[in-house]
Formats: structure tokens, sequence, C-alpha cells
């Protein structure tokens, strides 16, 4: 008990300078807290911040932002709702603030087949028309800024998504049904 009580007070005295934006100190800490991430998905600005919900963090960031940068008292935590703790995800070299597995990839369930969306791309490319603002197609009325593969999305996504990918002038951009549908992945809960 003692040894992690005087890890926190250590930790917390080398990051308050950073405490008001994040750092390549931060990731340090991140990293030597948890070796094992070196190298992977982990190791990256994403962790804290993709998908954002509020000031450009995601949940793990506002966690461990409420709890001043002690990265073991969110361990226990599933922030993103996925059914994994923090921890677990982190051991698995996952994303702890994001349902997506990695780099923003979600798969929609349907009953016609899943869509395999990378958000990262869409939301960070400038060949897509969301040009880097999420207000583009997360607010009220459409997308929510937190995945839930329970909702259905249909009456969302269709104008959507549809509506862009036609507005896009890129023959990457999908137009039929089954060019984003993929019929073998066809799941049941949907």
């Amino acid at each position: 008990m003692e040894k992690i009580f005087m890890r926190t007070i250590v930790t917390l005295a080398l990051l308050i300078p950073t405490l008001a934006f994040a750092t390549p100190g931060i990731m340090k800490q991140f990293i030597a807290m948890y070796p094992e991430i070196t190298d992977s998905q982990l190791a990256s600005c994403r962790t804290c911040h993709m998908p954002a919900e509020k000031d450009f963090l995601n949940s793990y960031g506002i966690a461990l932002r409420e709890n001043l940068l002690d990265f073991s008292a969110v361990e226990a935590q599933d922030v993103d709702g996925d059914g994994a703790s923090n921890i677990e995800e982190i051991q698995a070299l996952q994303l702890p603030g994001s349902q997506a597995q990695q780099d923003e990839v979600f798969v929609f369930t349907n009953r016609i087949g899943a869509i395999t969306f990378n958000h990262e791309k869409h939301s960070l490319a400038k060949e897509y028309q969301s040009e880097g603002v999420c207000s583009n197609c997360h607010s009220d009325d459409t997308f929510p800024r937190k995945f839930d593969d329970n909702v259905y999305w249909q009456k969302i996504a269709h104008p959507l998504c549809k509506g862009c990918h036609k507005k896009s002038d890129s023959t990457n951009a999908p137009k039929r049904c089954f060019e984003c549908h993929d019929k073998t992945a066809k799941a049941s809960n949907q």
C-alpha cells in the first residue's frame, strides 16, 4: 500500500506542471507506468483524445484529468462502457477510451451486412468531407460521440453517409449498398 502511495505521489509531482495540456511528458509517464505499451497503438495521442467527448479528450482522458493523472486510480473503471476495465484494455493493448479496438475502426452490425467504418480516416484525412470538424457529422440530430452498436443507425447513417458519398468526387467513396454493407458479416442483433 505504501509503495502504491509513494508511486502516486512521485507521478503527481512529475506531472503537476503538465496538467494544463497534453505533453510528451504525460505520454512518457504513461509508458513508464505500462512499459508493455511501447510501440503499440497506445503510445499515441489518441489514447486520451480519440474519440473526443469534451475539451478534446475522450472518456479515458477525462477520467485521468479528474484523477489528477493518477493512472492507477482509473484502472478498475470501464470509462468507454465496453465491458472491459481500463487496465484489461491496456494489458490487451486496446484503447481504454474508445469502443473501437484499433485505429478508431467501428463495425456497425445490421441485418443486411456489417459496415466497417474507419472513424480516424473520416475525421482526419483531408480527402473526406468532414475536414476534421466534428460537428460536420456529430450533433444532437446526427451521430452521438459515443459509439453504441445496440442503436439502430439507419435513419441517421443513410442520409448523412450516403449524402457525403454521393457528393464526393472520390472514386473511392462507395455509392452502392453492398460497397459498404458486407453480406458475409450479417448480424442478428438488429
